[in-house]
């Protein structure tokens, strides 16, 4: 969006955005995002649908949650599941979509037999002419393929890491569908003093 903007219009674009408490200042010329700028930047282009269809969408989505769990196919399993965003504001009858966090874990603990059986995987795939976009893809596939089951191409289904995301969502409205209350700490504030560029050495000094 930045590399978009005419010159000179950046200062009334940030005036803007810290008006409606998506980023605060902390210090002079340094910026940081808020929580709700997060919850913007992270939100999806789709229109709004009806709480009706976003309950049945979520109600699929936790039959899918049961069918990895228990399905030996599957190498990693659904530890937690939490609900934010729009969805819990009962009031609100179109919402954005179902926001939903996920934890996956590996079935198999032991390192080395949870490799061999993903190799196993990604090989059987292979022969059936499936490709394989990079190495991480391949190393992951476990996990991936759960991610991207519970997915399953969904438009209302907006699907983000608990792991990467947790300090986020922990820390705001949100509801655990499955597994247990996790408390994750505040970011600390940042720091007030004033950031001191270190002095710039002479060419004469021989320190």
């Amino acid at each position: 969006m930045a590399a978009g903007l005419r010159p000179g219009t950046g200062r009334a674009l940030v005036r803007a955005l810290s008006a409606a408490g998506m980023v605060r200042s902390v210090e002079r010329g340094w910026w940081e995002i808020t929580a709700e700028g997060q919850r913007l930047s992270s939100a999806t282009a789709a229109s709004p649908v009806l709480r009706a269809t976003a309950e049945r969408a979520l109600g699929e989505f936790l039959t899918r949650v049961e069918r990895v769990n228990r399905d030996r196919q599957f190498l990693g399993r659904v530890n937690r599941v939490v609900l934010f965003g729009s969805m819990l504001r009962e009031e609100v009858e179109r919402v954005s979509d179902v926001d939903l966090a996920v934890e996956v874990l590996p079935k198999i603990t032991d390192h080395e037999k949870l490799a061999a059986n993903n190799r196993r995987r990604v090989e059987g795939l292979l022969a059936s002419g499936h490709r394989f976009r990079n190495i991480l893809d391949v190393h992951f596939y476990w996990y991936r393929e759960v991610f991207r089951f519970l997915k399953n191409r969904s438009r209302v289904v907006s699907l983000a890491d608990y792991a990467a995301e947790k300090s986020l969502i922990m820390n705001v409205p949100h509801r655990m569908l499955l597994g247990d209350e996790e408390v994750v700490p505040a970011e600390p504030p940042p720091d007030p003093r004033p950031r001191v560029k270190p002095a710039r050495r002479q060419r004469d000094d021989p320190f």
